[in-house]
């Protein structure tokens, strides 16, 4: 905020102006521009934004009347006899070198730049920076005039070659912390460029603050005063509230239940069951909970049950325990939430209220009233604020981040982002800043540093959140400016094309509007790694913050995770585990080198993946959060650091086995930990990671006082270590410290060293290393498990195998469970084997025992401590074969809940053969295999385990190639064991490690080297996990890189298993044609052939092109040579082929003029910015629509290239808007420069031929007229254009055409140049790549078709692109068959389930449904009115089908591929699953018939193609694309009267051997302009009866109702009309985007329908809506849900027999329902035929047009189609 005060006083000649306090200038007079406002004297004013910074410019200052108004910017100016400025400064003469005007034009001269320091005495006074309350500095010139110092913000250079010694340090302390540490945090981009610095103002980030705080009331206070957020804790739900809803049972399996613990002489005890109340008391008394507020206790699966007469509902119970009283609360009492978002005037209801009637916000007035944390909930309020119900707070609790519950203690890194700052972590004692000698410092790429020479060119947001805007636009500017004048323009070209392969959309990402350099960093990666390695791309964009932001698995959490810390059942974020193979890497189906399907047997594609691939992926994904914020870059408080890789947080990764894409796991062939060799530190391969002077380890985790204790015990390496000696590096006697130091030789032990199990963190001489453990794996289950206890034995207990370092000794004497650690231990919580353990304790004559406690040492100093308890691994099996493991240790106090019995950790295994079934899950059990396992009462099966292990080759293997395809588990470097361990021998190309000579055992090690070149070793061994009793039910053991021990699941494992999946993306088959194939697409041809994409394809693997390539593969720079250099992409004769090349990319045909016809920024304009591209041409850097880029890889359109089973991308956008937006772009161009006149790309208003004046650039290409003759003047000048903008393609005729044109505008030579510039750039030659060639013909006009006076009808397509939720659009509501189908809904849905009191009811008591009645989505009201009214019907469970299936053979029976956006979205718009009239849609082929019988059929899509419009060609008509904003007017102001007739002849008719890219730009242009000019002179007077919502969706239903409007000017009775809209891919916080989409769905079908109805024809006209598919039922950890399959969709129109539900809504939502496929995926039982065959016949087309209109009509039978006169009222 600015303040402004004009001071004035009796007596003052002159009116002082202050700003903020402080003086600025004087003036004589002021005054505001409108004369009925008075300018008060010596009265603040706020000032409404940032003033016009210029002499005489305007500023803005708000009136008590809630206006603004405007003054004019005086200049700075004083006088002998006025007051002067504090601060003064002698400047010299403007004249002189060393100070020059920058920003002339924006701040009309009045700006300059000091380049040379000055001498002046007041300099030395002055601070080191400014700050914003500073007393402003002036300077007085030579000539008296005088000028102020205008502070601006200086960005350092802090690459990683060139970054800040200290990492900002001392800037940070010079400005009092408000500039933050610069140091970018160590990551695998900059690492090997980061340095040790000794400054003593060095500074930088330890990672992520072990800061814990208890959720008390002072503390959350203090949060709120800190952050300002309204943090509270929750009193007052109900346990029955005033509708009598009333809380489950304490006693339902799997439910968690919160007791209050109050007081004994507080409570009744209540009387209940005698079984019930042991079982509680029991629950209650051994909860390891240890809130000292409420005690919560989960229900276990076995072991426990109620009294039968208590289980239905248990609700005011008070349980009496000794002198404690336990009150059964609502399961949110007491929890603490962050309410900010619901204290906004737009969110909760009251707010406004309270507003409009001058009280205090209801939410706000707790604390800032009250000085009260607690909210009480208004379930029974007096006054006369009404009853909240218990399903309100469920509606809206989703609303607000949850920290804990009062009383609790909480981390730092699980506090909400907006709480989780620096300022929080420094004011509870610890902040992730570290400081002073010895910090390791790191830059970032192209953290460049600005210069203040160049003057005001971009904005960008700071922590000052200055009111900026058109920050979203820069980006686009900047990579305009970066094309037109970068030198290296293959790299920038290479840049663009993996942008567009790897997507971030901006309209995903909350900054969009507000920043600008995250995008770069972001485009940065493509700029850099143009020619490096794929390998690297795909892992910058895994890392990158925006891209998790962009596909949703930023801050992800497993399932465990969720489960244990906030009781909710929800699963991992699975889009970009979906993208990331679907577009970045595999594709969806099987390729072979050459870019062709692998066909199965029946000659279908094989998918690369399944939904069992997805989900495992997703938990890969999990873990994922910012880096702490940091400074130098662009970025606020609030909006996390977007610049810098991501960081894994352990705590919140999955850390179960994960399956792979090849029939195995992430993880095969890595060895296995208990196989490395003994001593690990000290081997070749060890690697070791400078911490510096801290000894905090950053991929590894200790108790967060390890920092505070001084005494803290670190292992400290004897002066004569071998290790030591590596690590020091010492030169000239100074250790010369490498960041990263890996072993390349064993070392010997010295002292500790041999007698540590391995080291965590190593002290050399005050600086310290963190060792890195080799990548290695645990198998999932293994034998002689032992139990470890973590400090204490009431805290908690797991299992650890014995044979790794995982826990410390616990050593007891006799008769005394109190144990104490070995007193010579080697560093604190040092991890030591299960034998080091007994060894130890042996030593101190002792034993190790199953303890109680830990003497002698802190609780921080203590972890986990090996027992001499052995553990049972079980495990558990779902319905279709997923294990969960299962820890079961004796004697225990407590288990974590990611390893009890009542788990849902399952992953996939591969079964031999069959698996335990419990009988109560699927049709055909096996008892729980025979009864050897226990069956479970909430599903599945307890079994216990035993591993055994064989042996697998028993002789030398065959080749390489056998070894591969048999062993799987890995194995470490044989030479990294001791001299003799192994003995070796080499036979077709297999390397064989024998540790017995020649004898083929366990332990032989092969090594091979695979085909992309890398080493692989493998141990002679299978592992076998069997049920044990029943060794016929088996499955190969799994690997993981996590520990299942909490303190054991480190980052460094994490980033290992990170790492193994991006490597094997990498290195999928698949990978090397897919990417081929994207890049030719790019570059040089649509449609390549298979032997190009080989080539290709064959470089991106060899990573060698000729001379190009490292050799290594994924080597870009040898598959960009490829691509351009192979001679398909040379050949001259190849160019002449007609189905060569391709449609020019919209934007590079525009920065082709730009560039070719020299371009130059007009003055005063710095930045060329082109405007509004995307909607003008389609396309835009930055502006990407949706993942899926601009267009498909695999669209065909129709034409001739659809004709010729050819794709066309770039053609996705070619439709009528676009080429008038991009041709009247272009001639504006050409005409007006860089302006907005006529649709021009600019901002500029000119709009006068030849006149530049006020453009914003202009092109410069200039051919002055010479002594030629005209002809020769005319042909040098085309024939120039032709090699400029063609490459010299330009037919002759064409040539002819402009040449004539150009002759008839001379002798004005500006004049001719620009005719022949706009009918070239009309040209196909320019547009496509094609060579054309004319046929001579002119091509036919369309002719306006006649109606054939049927009763008008048109059908209105629209899609909810992205996935519609619409499980939240139909919700059960009240059933009274056998069970509650809405407490099921609620109970798979979650915390995305909505409430039932919120859902708007409507009958469905005749449709033969589960329930009576169903609820609608709380914002669908109009479409309840028109359901209750007779006008709307749904489908219920409708999607894609093959034929009917269910759950044992959807995967024989479906050849879709399933759960992918584009693929669903087409089939959706096809509804033709077998092909058999492939390249046409569901709406064409209707057209079709309508066509056959004489009506005259219009086709129209807003704004996008789609092929649900495309007809038989020659039957039905090209569609037509109609922009949502109306039509606009082509060419206006025409350069000559003859350019239409010119343009058509340029686009005329072609030859069969022309390119038929070329002649489909031409045909479409011909028709775009005629029906342009038809629809701009038509629809120019409709208008609407009814005002639309001005939204996406509102617009398109607008202009679609016009186009109805407009059926008698068009000569049609009959249309059909696709639209879309999107943002339904709601991968997070469903619950508030669908209330924002429903919104907008509603207001607009209501608009259209009572449009339709005010115009008459709304009898006529029917509206089905569709999507890809329905979403999960079960939500994710971002509270989402993810792609499913069968949804719930709508149908209304007049003549729509509404009020019914058509279909079989699904009587079982749970997993185990038969039509679900795991996380409430649903089968449908509704095909898109089903739908679409009764709507065409209302359309009119007959019982013999339906084989045509659904060819795959025939494999149903007919039970499964509803009658149209069911679903119509047919005329």
């Amino acid at each position: 905020e600015q303040w402004f005060e004009a001071k004035f006083n009796d007596g003052d000649k002159y009116i002082t102006i202050k700003l903020n306090g402080h003086v600025r200038t004087v003036v004589e007079s002021i005054a505001f521009k409108n004369p009925e406002y008075i300018l008060e004297f010596n009265k603040k004013y706020k000032m409404r934004r940032r003033p016009r910074e210029y002499v005489d410019g305007d500023f803005d200052l708000y009136m008590d009347d809630g206006s603004y108004q405007s003054l004019v910017n005086p200049p700075v100016t004083f006088y002998t006899d006025s007051i002067q400025p504090p601060q003064v400064l002698n400047l010299p003469a403007l004249t002189e070198a060393g100070i020059d005007s920058i920003d002339e034009y924006r701040s009309n001269g009045g700006e300059f730049i000091l380049h040379d320091e000055l001498t002046d005495p007041l300099c030395s006074t002055l601070n080191e920076v400014s700050e914003d309350d500073d007393t402003p500095v002036f300077g007085k010139l030579p000539d008296g005039s005088w000028l102020v110092y205008d502070p601006r913000l200086k960005l350092e250079e802090n690459t990683p070659i060139s970054h800040l010694e200290d990492g900002g340090g001392l800037i940070q302390s010079l400005t009092g912390g408000d500039s933050r540490c610069v140091n970018a945090p160590r990551t695998f981009v900059n690492e090997e460029q980061c340095t040790l610095s000794f400054s003593p103002t060095a500074c930088g980030s330890s990672g992520t603050p072990d800061v814990e705080i208890e959720l008390n009331a002072n503390n959350i206070a203090l949060l709120h005063s800190i952050t300002g957020q309204y943090i509270y804790g929750v009193l007052g739900l109900p346990v029955v509230d005033h509708e009598d809803t009333t809380l489950e049972s304490p006693c339902t399996v799997g439910l968690r239940s919160r007791w209050e613990i109050k007081d004994a002489t507080e409570c009744t005890h209540s009387i209940l069951g005698t079984e019930t109340n042991a079982t509680l008391v029991d629950l209650l008394t051994k909860s390891s909970d240890t809130n000292p507020f409420v005690r919560d206790i989960i229900f276990p699966t076995r072991g426990y049950s109620c009294s039968v007469d208590d289980t239905l509902a248990l609700d005011d119970v008070e349980l009496v325990i000794g002198g404690i009283c336990y009150k059964r609360v609502h399961p949110d009492h007491m929890s603490v939430y962050d309410f900010t978002y619901w204290t906004l005037d737009d969110t909760h209801p009251g707010n406004m209220v309270a507003a409009m009637e001058g009280e205090y916000n209801p939410i706000k007035k707790w604390m800032d009233l009250d000085n009260n944390v607690f909210l009480t909930y208004p379930s029974f309020p007096s006054g006369d604020v009404p009853n909240h119900s218990a399903g309100r707070w469920d509606t809206h609790s989703t609303k607000f981040p949850m920290l804990g519950r009062f009383g609790d203690t909480v981390l730092f890194v699980d506090l909400p982002n907006e709480i989780r700052l620096d300022e929080v972590a420094q004011h509870f004692g610890e902040t992730s800043s570290i400081g002073g000698s010895g910090v390791v410092v790191c830059g970032s790429p192209f953290e460049a540093p600005n210069d203040p020479s160049e003057g005001y060119q971009f904005d960008m947001t700071t922590r000052r959140n200055i009111d900026l805007w058109g920050l979203g636009s820069q980006r686009e500017h900047l990579w305009v400016m970066v094309g037109l004048t970068s030198v290296d323009q293959l790299r920038q070209r290479v840049a663009w094309a993996l942008s567009q392969l790897l997507v971030v959309v901006p309209g995903a990402v909350s900054i969009a509007d507000s920043h600008t350099e995250a995008f770069l960093t972001y485009y940065d990666i493509f700029v850099r790694n143009a020619f490096g390695n794929y390998g690297d791309v795909l892992r910058e964009i895994s890392y990158s913050p925006l891209m998790a932001e962009n596909l949703s698995f930023l801050q992800s959490k497993s399932a465990a995770y969720m489960w244990e810390t906030q009781g909710k059942i929800s699963f991992a974020d699975e889009n970009f585990a979906r993208e990331i193979m679907q577009l970045f890497s595999t594709g969806l189906y099987l390729l072979n080198l050459d870019g062709t399907q692998k066909l199965d047997d029946y000659g279908q594609p094989i998918p690369v993946y399944s939904n069992d691939e997805i989900m495992s992926f997703s938990r890969v994904w999990t873990g994922f959060d910012y880096q702490q914020a940091r400074g130098n870059v662009e970025e606020t408080s609030w909006s996390g650091n977007r610049h810098d890789p991501m960081r894994i947080q352990s705590a919140w990764r999955d850390k179960f086995p994960k399956t792979d894409l090849t029939g195995g796991y992430i993880g095969d062939g890595y060895p296995l930990c208990i196989d490395l060799p003994d001593k690990m530190f000290l081997r070749k391969g060890a690697r070791y990671r400078l911490l510096g002077s801290s000894s905090s380890p950053e991929l590894m985790e200790d108790h967060s006082y390890f920092k505070k204790d001084p005494n803290i015990k670190r292992f400290v390496l004897d002066s004569n270590s071998g290790l030591k000696a590596r690590l020091c590096n010492a030169s000239n006697g100074e250790c010369q410290y490498e960041m990263s130091v890996t072993l390349d030789t064993n070392i010997d032990c010295v002292g500790k060293e041999c007698i540590a199990d391995t080291v965590r963190v190593v002290d050399v001489g005050g600086i310290y290393y963190e060792y890195a453990r080799p990548p290695c794996v645990e198998q999932a289950f293994y034998n002689n498990a032992m139990k470890v206890i973590y400090r204490e034995r009431w805290a908690d207990s797991s299992c650890a195998n014995p044979l790794l370092p995982y826990a410390s000794e616990a050593c007891c004497s006799v008769a005394n469970l109190r144990a104490q650690r070995y007193p010579n231990y080697l560093y604190d919580q040092e991890r030591v084997l299960f034998s080091t353990a007994n060894s130890r304790c042996e030593e101190i004559g002792m034993t190790s025992c199953d303890f109680n406690d830990i003497g002698g040492i802190e609780t921080h100093q203590k972890g986990y401590h090996w027992s001499t308890d052995h553990c049972r691994i079980l495990l558990k099996v779902n319905s279709v074969g997923q294990v969960a493991i299962v820890y079961e240790p004796e004697d225990y106090a407590y288990l974590h809940p990611h390893i009890r019995d009542d788990n849902r950790n399952f992953f996939k295994v591969y079964w031999r053969g069959d698996y335990p079934k419990n009988d109560n899950d699927v049709t055909t059990g096996n008892n729980c295999g025979g009864g050897i396992c226990e069956a479970l009462v909430t599903g599945g099966c307890l079994c216990d385990t035993v591993i055994s292990e064989t042996l697998v080759f028993s002789r030398m293997p065959e080749n390489k190639e056998e070894v591969l395809a048999n062993l799987n588990i890995g194995a470490y470097d044989p030479s990294a064991f001791d001299e003799g361990t192994y003995t070796e021998q080499e036979a077709n190309g297999v390397k064989a490690y024998f540790t017995s000579f020649g004898i083929f055992d366990r332990d032989t090690v092969f090594e091979v080297t695979d085909e992309f070149g890398r080493i692989q070793r493998f141990k002679n061994t299978k592992e076998s996990v069997r049920i044990k009793g029943a060794p016929e039910y088996s499955f190969r053991n799994a690997p993981s890189f996590m520990s299942l021990l909490n303190t054991e699941a480190s980052v460094r494992d994490a980033e290992y298993e990170t790492e193994a999946a991006l490597d094997h993306y990498l290195h999928h088959d698949n990978t090397a044609p897919f990417v081929a194939i994207r890049l030719i697409q790019r570059f040089t041809t649509s449609n390549p052939s298979p032997r190009y994409v080989k080539e290709v394809a064959t470089a991106f693997r060899n990573g060698k092109y000729g001379q190009f390539g490292t050799g290594a593969y994924g080597d870009l720079a040898a598959t960009i040579a490829a691509v351009l250099l192979e001679p398909e992409a040379r050949s001259v004769t190849l160019d002449a082929d007609p189905f060569r090349g391709g449609l020019r990319e919209p934007i590079l045909r525009v920065m082709a003029v730009l560039r070719s016809m020299e371009v130059e920024k007009s003055e005063g304009y710095p930045v060329l910015r082109l405007e509004g591209m995307s909607d003008k041409i389609g396309q835009m850097a930055h502006s990407f629509p949706t993942v899926f880029s601009f267009f498909l890889p695999e669209y065909r359109p129709d034409g001739r290239p659809g004709e010729a089973t050819l794709v066309g991308p770039e053609t996705m956008i070619m439709d009528m808007p676009k080429m008038v937006g991009m041709l009247n772009g272009l001639f504006s161009l050409v005409k007006y420069g860089l302006s907005s006149c006529d649709g021009g790309f600019g901002a500029g208003r000119g709009c006068t031929e030849g006149d530049f004046s006020s453009a914003a650039g202009q092109l410069t290409l200039f051919m002055p007229y010479t002594e030629v003759s005209d002809d020769d003047q005319a042909e040098a000048a085309v024939n120039k254009l032709s090699t400029l903008l063609t490459s010299g393609r330009l037919s002759d005729s064409n040539k002819e055409i402009i040449k004539k044109a150009y002759k008839e505008t001379l002798p004005d030579v500006d004049a001719a140049l620009r005719m022949a510039q706009q009918l070239l750039l009309t040209s196909p030659e320019f547009h496509s790549t094609n060579i054309v060639k004319m046929s001579g013909e002119s091509r036919a006009e369309p002719e306006l078709p006649q109606p054939s006076g049927s009763p008008y009808k048109a059908i209105v397509y629209v899609m909810f692109g992205g996935g519609c939720d619409s499980y939240n659009m139909l919700v059960p509501h009240t059933c009274t068959g056998i069970k509650d189908m809405y407490a099921e809904y609620q109970q798979v849905r979650e915390e995305i389930a909505l409430p039932k009191s919120s859902l708007l009811e409507i009958d469905a008591s005749t449709s033969n449904q589960i329930c009576d009645s169903f609820g609608l989505h709380p914002k669908l009201k109009a479409v309840q009115g028109m359901y209750n009214d007779g006008d709307l019907l749904f489908f219920t469970n409708t999607g894609v089908l093959t034929k009917e299936t269910d759950k044992e053979n959807w995967r024989r029976d479906t050849v879709t591929q399933l759960f992918a956006h584009n693929w669903m979205q087409r089939e959706a718009e096809r509804v033709d699953p077998l092909k058999e009239a492939d390249g046409t849609g569901i709406l064409g082929r209707i057209a079709d018939a309508l066509n056959k019988k004489g009506r005259s059929v219009g086709t129209f899509s807003i704004e996008r193609n789609t092929i649900s419009l495309i007809g038989t060609p020659g039957l039905t008509s090209t569609p037509f694309i109609l922009s949502r904003s109306g039509v606009s007017k082509f060419n206006n102001r025409a350069s000559s009267e003859s350019m239409e007739a010119d343009i058509a002849a340029i686009n005329n008719a072609t030859a069969p051997e022309s390119g038929v890219f070329g002649d489909y730009w031409s045909e479409t242009l011909v028709k775009s302009l005629s029906h342009n000019k038809l629809l701009y002179d038509t629809l120019s007077d409709k208008q609407t009866d009814i005002t639309f919502p001005t939204s996406y969706l509102g617009r398109q239903l607008e202009m679609v109702a016009k186009m109805i409007d407009s059926r008698a000017e068009r000569g049609s009775d009959a249309d059909m009309f696709f639209l879309s809209t999107g943002g339904w891919d709601t991968h997070s916080n469903v619950l508030d985007n669908m209330d924002r989409l429903f919104e907008d769905v509603d207001n607009s079908f209501k608009a259209f329908a009572d449009e339709m109805k005010a115009k008459g024809v709304w009898d006529g006209v029917t509206v089905i809506e569709t999507s890809d598919f329905a979403r999960t039922l079960a939500p994710n950890t971002g509270r989402g849900s993810d792609h499913a399959w069968g949804g719930n969709y709508m149908m209304f129109g007049g003549g729509v027999k509404g009020g019914k539900i058509v279909g079989t809504y699904p009587d079982n939502l749970t997993d185990d329902g038969p039509r679900s496929l795991g996380r409430g995926r649903m089968i449908p039982t509704t095909s898109w035929d089903a739908v679409f065959l009764p709507l065409a016949e209302w359309a009119g087309a007959t019982t013999d047009d339906l084989a045509d209109i659904c060819p795959n009509m025939d494999n149903f039978p007919a039970s499964h189609f509803t009658d149209a006169t069911t679903l119509f009222e047919i005329i």
